[in-house]
């Protein structure tokens, strides 16, 4: 599909792993199906005395030389993959000297989205990758970041957007993103709503009043989306437990998972908040992190 003239690219993070080539896979589909642009960024992270010849023979390569034809290549089998998958896709690669969180931090000033992907690994270990640098990249982004772990499950009859809704505003951009995204791809929305909940004699007592605060908040927070999109089926979910396990098990058999992210500046771990970071390393399905502008940010805390 050829972009719109002048339309803001989805920029994908590429790595020379199968976690890069999912990533690569799922934002060609995706700037396929809104026709735009998709820009390939592979960053240079330069080791210690890449710039030096081999002392053994100083008209080999020199190790910066080597480095820098590792991410060409890494392009360039990213570039022909999209290639063969969409071939009328408007697609430009780009080879950025610096660490990954600053390169795409960089992109993500005209992007409509970012996509990184993330390796099956303990989180001590992810943070030494892509999975890792998805954590300070979502907490600063001006735009949706996709964290594409694994596949979206696309045999799920019916095809189902779960996003979490927790009536705060910054819960708004993440509706709509899956509003969006479900009346463009023929999705139902699982809308989910977590309620954590302590143990002792009057959890029981407490359990009814926090189920219908829950029903509350969803119908609340989805009246404006239902009628602008009166198309999309929508299903509402109150769970009780804690988010992460909540939401990743609501998920499972979904395209994708969206949540808000509580703005920008500061502390990553403080934005992002303990939820968004937990699904990073444990969703099932790609996430999608909406950040909320600054504005609505302070207005939940006003």
């Amino acid at each position: 599909m050829t972009a719109h003239v002048g339309a803001t690219p989805i920029v994908v993070g590429v790595e020379h792993t199968d976690a890069g080539r999912l990533a690569v896979v799922w934002a060609a589909d995706e700037a396929a199906r809104r026709g735009l642009p998709l820009r390939l960024v592979h960053a240079l992270d330069w080791p210690i005395g890449a710039d030096r010849h081999p002392e053994s023979n100083p008209h080999r390569l020199t190790w910066g030389e080597r480095f820098r034809a590792t991410g060409v290549r890494a392009l360039d089998e990213a570039r022909e993959s999209v290639a063969t998958r969409h071939p009328r896709l408007s697609t430009e690669s780009v080879l950025a000297d610096g660490p990954p969180v600053a390169a795409l931090r960089e992109h993500s000033r005209d992007a409509a989205m970012i996509v990184l992907g993330s390796r099956r690994l303990s989180t001590a270990a992810e943070m030494l990758t892509t999975g890792g640098i998805a954590v300070p990249i979502a907490a600063h982004a001006t735009c949706p970041v996709v964290v594409v772990r694994e596949p979206e499950h696309t045999s799920g009859e019916p095809p189902t957007i779960v996003v979490a809704v927790d009536g705060a505003r910054h819960s708004e951009p993440a509706v709509a993103y899956a509003f969006d995204e479900a009346a463009r791809r023929g999705a139902t929305i699982v809308a989910v709503n977590v309620r954590q909940m302590s143990g002792g004699l009057l959890a029981g007592l407490r359990m009814r009043e926090e189920m219908q605060e829950g029903r509350l908040r969803l119908a609340e927070t989805l009246a404006g989306w239902t009628e602008k999109y009166p198309s999309v089926p929508v299903h509402r979910e109150v769970a009780v437990g804690h988010p992460v396990a909540v939401l990743r098990e609501a998920a499972e058999h979904a395209l994708c998972l969206v949540v808000g992210s509580r703005g920008r500046g500061g502390f990553a771990g403080l934005l992002l908040g303990s939820v968004g970071q937990g699904l990073i390393h444990h969703a099932r399905c790609p996430l999608v992190i909406v950040p909320t502008s600054a504005d609505e940010t302070s207005a939940d805390h006003d």
